[in-house]
């Protein structure tokens, strides 16, 4: 891609913050700071004219993890790190709620389920 001057000058030039990822997350960094520093120059890159990442792609559900990736995590992580990464989702998650409203969301609040293989007993056991 060949930018003009002008198109460097005024979208590329003094920029105080650059998020990688328009999705929920690059958006969200990009509000928080617009509330933290008003005047700031934000740029949001993203790799396509849409989002390509998760936020497109999660089948429009939203989790703070299933029971067998929260196991996991404890295989890795102790278990205090993971009460507070599941705190810090569900966190997000209310935020979310909050910023864009769950009319917009068009939210409905199913609980959660998990789906096991019937080849991976060993993980539904656990």
């Amino acid at each position: 891609m060949q930018l003009s001057f002008w198109e460097i000058k005024n979208w590329f030039t003094n920029v105080d913050f650059t998020i990688v990822g328009s999705g929920i997350v690059g958006i969200h960094c990009a509000l928080n700071l617009r509330g933290r520093f008003p005047e700031s120059k934000i740029l949001i890159l993203e790799k396509g004219i849409l989002p390509q990442g998760a936020s497109t792609k999660n089948a429009g559900f939203a989790c703070f993890g299933s029971l067998s990736e929260i196991i996991d995590d404890l295989k890795t992580h102790t278990e205090q790190e993971v009460i507070n990464l599941v705190s810090k989702r569900k966190l997000g998650l209310e935020l979310l709620r909050k910023r864009v409203g769950d009319a917009t969301l068009n939210l409905k609040s199913y609980g959660g389920y998990e789906l096991f293989l019937k080849d991976d007993i060993e993980t539904y056991e656990e």
